[in-house]
């Protein structure tokens, strides 16, 4: 998929010329970027507020950095809600806003926002792309009324409407490694999968960001596993669905020891996640599972899911799935293989 917009010719032509200026392989030829911000669903909160800053890509055997500031990045005309009566975004020296807000939960179910758009980038090996997002901790909104002067940049809403900062360590998103073939176009996608990678600690005074819940995905190679699930059948969590949600693990995890969200792949630990929705017109029960690799996987669906949690340092928590039965076997084939998307499992 191409992110299209009446501006791309000249973001391209901008984007082109941002960035750092050391070192260059650009004599190898270039790729066209485009990059998106997406988010796996979410239950315990109204809003995910993130205060982005910029972009940068770490290219091997280059000595400056190729960098994207709040203005070189294309943001949301409202601020997605985020920014509260009373405050503004501060300001550099130059009177330019030092970052913009997304709201992580606007993102779900196959939305995502567009950061860059036909960027043209050096081709070769990167070593690493870095978002860059204020932490809520130590940065702040500025004040317009005499408000609070601590109202955090980067900030969940809670489902009680609390207002918590968000950490997020060094102000920055770290993600993997890639490279960027020669007259190559990439689509990638910063999937926020916040079931994974949000996490209030003990003292319930902020959020955590935990980076291996954060992950960037080639979404052309990317499928989706989807069904219904019949809550008339009483295998099915006794027909009772409002707190089930579907859990899909590598096919080599122990069936008898499945864990929840807390615990990786490792330890018996889900790769991904969804809870169980209702519409309330149709009466149907149904779930969808974005972005999944090529693979086998076991799909579970899981009676208690919403309450299941994170915990700060992981493969911790000790919560005790309830698990219907049977477990399923899931094949996902690479899309260029099988010519769709899409898998439908029900259960």
């Amino acid at each position: 998929m191409k992110y299209q917009s009446g501006y791309a010719f000249t973001l391209l032509l901008l984007l082109a010329g941002c960035g750092g200026g050391g070192g260059s392989s650009s004599d190898s030829g270039t790729t066209q970027l485009n990059l998106a911000v997406s988010d796996a669903p979410v239950d315990s909160a109204q809003q995910v507020c993130i205060a982005v800053s910029g972009l940068s890509l770490k290219q091997e055997g280059v000595t400056d950095e190729k960098t994207w500031g709040p203005l070189s990045l294309i943001d949301t005309d409202d601020n997605d809600g985020c920014l509260p009566d009373g405050y503004t975004i501060p300001t550099d020296e130059n009177g330019h806003p030092t970052f913009f807000y997304l709201d992580l939960l606007q993102y779900q179910n196959g939305a995502k926002h567009a950061l860059l758009s036909g960027a043209v980038i050096p081709s070769g090996h990167y070593e690493q792309l870095r978002l860059q997002v204020e932490d809520g901790r130590t940065s702040y909104l500025d004040v317009t009324t005499g408000a609070d002067p601590k109202y955090p940049a980067s900030y969940v809403k809670d489902a009680d409407g609390n207002i918590l900062p968000l950490e997020v360590p060094s102000s920055e998103v770290k993600l993997h490694s890639f490279t960027a073939p020669v007259a190559g176009v990439l689509d990638y996608q910063v999937e926020f999968n916040l079931r994974h990678a949000m996490v209030l600690p003990g003292h319930e005074t902020y959020y955590k960001l935990k980076p291996n819940g954060v992950d960037l995905i080639d979404v052309d190679v990317l499928s989706t596993i989807s069904g219904t699930v019949d809550a008339t059948n009483t295998a099915n969590c006794n027909g009772d669905l409002s707190k089930a949600g579907v859990y899909a693990y590598n096919s080599t995890a122990d069936v008898t020891a499945l864990q929840g969200i807390d615990y990786d792949t490792d330890h018996n630990g889900p790769v991904l996640s969804t809870l169980v929705s209702h519409d309330v017109t149709t009466d149907v029960y149904s779930y969808q599972i974005n972005y999944v690799e090529a693979g086998s996987y076991k799909l579970a669906l899981v009676c208690n899911a919403s309450d299941d949690f994170l915990t700060e340092a992981g493969n911790a928590s000790g919560y005790a799935l309830v698990v219907a039965d049977p477990v399923k076997d899931v094949q996902v084939q690479d899309p260029a293989v099988s010519g769709t998307t899409t898998v439908t499992e029900n259960f």
